[in-house]
């Protein structure tokens, strides 16, 4: 989104940023040209939050949702009531909505189009989150928090919901993929447009002793925890054939060793560096998975939801990388009162990731050149996609 920014500021347009407390000192180094407000995006009386499994966004969101507090409908009554007080006040020709469960309801009430930024999995037009393991799901209820939605939408005389995903629709949908990566059931207002950032430059990769395995970890920011950070160090540790970077907070520092093979945690420019250099990257398969592809560099993925693991089957399906086994287990299903009363919680609960498990991924990866000629691929049609359209042209064709 700040990229976004940058290329819409230097075209003559002003921006606006709404963000959370949590995100704004964040937002303010990425993008200096935008104006910044903070709104509040969570219920002060949600529940206490339980730990949530592997897949916890599945299944139309909800699950992730109603653990957030999202079913209040006073809250989202409010959200959106400040939402639309920043927009009235702003007057924007166009909102451009990243995955804000809040915001395109404040958008319809004020009368402004709304261009969408979302992976196809939140669109109604993509497959079902989590549909490759929804042969599991059948003869299941599922929760869904459509109720507090549409109050909130009512309130402005806005059409309800039929189906949760519509919060992430849009009158333009800007897909940051490819359909060979991601397919769905194109419509109009569907574009893919490949990865929204500054490219890879071109360059000779340079020689190194030892292959450079690349990840990135993130875990809070409502996302759960997962063994991986530990399963990594580890391998860190006892892995001195290959070399290692990782994006990633402070916090994680205290788990890697400083030394020769392990080059730190880095920043997210260095990181996108080191992305040229890299021979693998692990990644919970969102966007740093369409990074890596379209640098030509094979993926190992242990996903955190139901959309990142449909990605990284994809990726799999092509050749360019594999999903950990351990993700190929039956989901697990728990009652979680913070999410439904009756209705059980889908997800990996518990996942057997070790050091020597993703040594054995990495190694396979790694002694297999048909992944890179795979991964090289689908770089070309992601490409292909982000050069066929024109992103400031775009958005500035919503607002007319």
């Amino acid at each position: 989104m700040a990229h976004l920014v940058t290329l819409l500021s230097r075209r003559g347009d002003r921006c606006l940023i709404i963000s959370s407390s949590a995100k704004v000192a964040r937002i303010r180094t990425l993008a200096r040209e935008a104006d910044i407000v903070e709104v509040d995006n969570r219920p002060e009386s949600r529940p206490p939050v339980k730990r949530l499994p592997q897949y916890s966004h599945a299944f139309r969101h909800a699950q992730r949702r109603l653990a957030l507090g999202f079913g209040d409908e006073d809250f989202v009554v409010a959200n959106a009531s400040r939402l639309l007080e920043v927009l009235r006040a702003f007057r924007p020709h166009v909102v451009v909505n990243d995955y804000h469960d809040t915001l395109r309801i404040a958008a319809e009430a004020a009368g402004v189009p709304v261009v969408s930024l979302v992976m196809a999995h939140g669109l109604r037009s993509g497959p079902p989150l989590g549909a490759w393991k929804m042969h599991e799901v059948a003869d299941r209820q599922l929760p869904e928090c459509l109720r507090s939605f549409n109050h909130g939408r009512a309130q402005w005389h806005l059409a309800p919901y039929v189906d949760e995903r519509e919060t992430f629709e849009a009158d333009l949908n800007l897909i940051p993929s490819c359909p060979e990566l991601d397919p769905v059931q194109q419509r109009p207002n569907d574009v893919y447009v490949g990865p929204i950032m500054t490219p890879p430059t071109p360059s000779n990769r340079r020689p190194r002793r030892r292959p450079l395995v690349v990840s990135y970890l993130a875990e809070g920011n409502n996302r759960p925890a997962s063994p991986y950070p530990r399963a990594l160090a580890a391998l860190v540790r006892a892995e001195r054939n290959l070399e290692f970077a990782v994006l990633g907070g402070a916090r994680y520092a205290r788990y890697f060793p400083t030394g020769e093979t392990f080059l730190g945690i880095v920043s997210a420019p260095r990181y996108l560096a080191l992305l040229d250099e890299a021979d693998l990257v692990i990644t919970h398969g969102g966007t740093t998975l369409v990074h890596a592809l379209e640098r030509s560099v094979p993926v190992l993925c242990l996903p955190w939801t139901s959309s990142e693991a449909a990605w990284a089957v994809r990726a799999e399906e092509h050749g360019a990388g594999m999903l950990y086994p351990a993700y190929r287990r039956p989901l697990e299903w728990r009652v979680d009162d913070a999410v439904h009363p009756s209705a059980p919680v889908a997800g990996h609960w518990s996942l057997p990731i070790s050091a020597q498990g993703l040594a054995r991924c990495v190694w396979r990866i790694l002694e297999e050149p048909g992944h890179r000629t795979a991964a090289a691929d689908l770089a070309e049609r992601l490409s292909t996609s982000r050069s066929r359209f024109d992103l400031v042209d775009l958005v500035r064709s919503a607002a007319h």
